[in-house]
């Protein structure tokens, strides 16, 4: 019988996170006797890594083959991939460069902006992403990273926690802010097709906050229409950050969708 817990389980961060933010999730899968071939990189410009060269348009297919690379894992290495925000996003464009070797997809909320022009330039959620990274843009260029950041993490969070945060908070928060604006060009950018969306043919657990932002729920609902195996789970009054601020609720779906994989592979 094929080992069930042979295939690697590739988890990566939303920006300005880290691979630190998967801990939880090792934790609870071995918890729940789930162990697993666990890969938690950090991003480009997270975790002391270099950010993008100055001048670099931000690039999924750049960031995606950057993962791949840095797994050290043989060439025909299946994997399993489980992304939240940016790295939900990150996961997908993997899995349309690499459809052969990505077995699942589990993906909380992937940011995915570059499906929503399709639907029409003036879409209110397609114009909501543009003016939250044209804010972070205008901000950095007056080199105010810590504006940058406080717009930033206060769009996700729903409500401005800035002057809830200390100074080290803070500036944990503002260093990524060159990244991230990299990482608004690269979702904005990656304006995928049908046909390569219908190219997934893979299991893709969804799942979205109900309390999330206008932009991030009307992509996932927009990627339910176009991937050909995908299931959406509704999570009741979270929000976008509930992988991180509510992990004993986002976890156990994750969990049970890997062993669900993970058990029919090994039958």
């Amino acid at each position: 019988m094929i080992n069930p817990f042979a295939l690697p389980i590739v988890c990566l961060h939303s920006s300005g996170a880290g691979g630190k933010q998967w801990r939880r999730l090792q934790a609870d899968a071995g918890a729940a006797g789930l162990p697993g071939r666990w890969h938690t990189p950090d991003l480009i410009g997270h975790g002391g890594r270099a950010g993008w060269p100055d001048g670099q348009r931000g690039d999924l297919r750049i960031e995606a083959n950057d993962v791949l690379a840095g797994l050290n894992l043989p060439p025909d290495q299946p994997l399993h991939l489980v992304g939240h925000s940016y790295g939900g996003a990150t996961a997908l464009q993997l899995a349309l460069l690499h459809p052969q070797r990505v077995r699942a997809l589990t993906l909380y909320e992937p940011v995915a902006f570059g499906v929503l022009p399709a639907l029409g330039e003036n879409l209110p959620e397609w114009r909501e992403a543009q003016q939250v990274a044209a804010d972070v843009a205008a901000a950095l260029d007056r080199g105010d990273l810590d504006q940058a950041a406080r717009g930033f993490v206060g769009y996700w969070q729903g409500r401005d926690v800035w002057p809830e945060l200390d100074e080290g908070q803070r500036a944990r928060l503002a260093e990524p802010m060159p990244t991230i604006r990299r990482h608004f060009e690269a979702l904005g950018d990656a304006r995928w097709s049908d046909a390569e969306l219908d190219t997934l043919r893979m299991p893709v657990r969804l799942i979205c906050g109900s309390a999330t932002r206008a932009s991030a729920k009307r992509v996932a609902q927009t990627l339910v229409t176009r991937l050909p195996r995908v299931e959406l789970l509704m999570l009741e009054g979270a929000g976008h950050m509930a992988p991180i601020a509510e992990a004993e609720r986002v976890n156990p779906l994750i969990v049970e969708h890997l062993r669900k994989l993970l058990l029919q592979r090994a039958g």
